[in-house]
């Protein structure tokens, strides 16, 4: 009789698990950019309209949007909550790999341009049982992935003549 309330114990521990995970800080990156924060802003929304059509939806200063790639060895598929502020363009994980994700690009005017700083943090499905690798390879993986992007976007606004 003592192995039924056991094995409910054992069972609502597994499901606790799933429920619980750790909330993954990323670390801060940033880059400087050669143009200013409303042209970086621009820049974003060009790009993002251009991509017509992983847009779900458009209101203008915010907009619904699938995003697809690889970030290191992990697939990805979202779609994302983008809002576009006065100093920053937010992201939230709606759907996709996430429990639950944001991200935030910080525009600061600096003499040269902007400096464009990544922060975010992110839990994954599964909670306890995909702490490990959350803490480890996807949290890797994300912010090279991220780091690639910002350097990508500087060298592609040096090289079209911006500095």
């Amino acid at each position: 009789m003592t192995r039924t309330p056991t094995a409910i114990l054992a069972f609502v521990g597994a499901l606790g698990g799933l429920a619980v995970g750790p909330t993954v800080t990323l670390r801060p990156d940033s880059v400087d950019l050669p143009i200013s924060p409303q042209d970086v802003l621009a820049h974003f929304r060009k790009r993002f309209a251009d991509a017509d059509n992983d847009i779900v939806a458009d209101e203008g200063h915010r907009l619904v949007r699938r995003f697809a790639g690889r970030a290191g060895p992990f697939p990805y598929r979202t779609i994302e909550l983008v809002t576009y502020e006065t100093d920053a363009v937010t992201f939230e994980h709606l759907a996709g790999p996430f429990a639950v994700c944001e991200e935030r690009f910080q525009l600061d005017s600096i003499e040269s341009g902007t400096q464009l700083t990544h922060t975010g943090q992110f839990r994954l499905r599964g909670g306890l049982w995909t702490a490990p690798l959350a803490l480890t390879g996807v949290r890797r993986a994300f912010e090279d992935h991220v780091h690639e992007h910002l350097e990508a976007l500087r060298s592609s606004l040096s090289a079209a003549g911006t500095t």
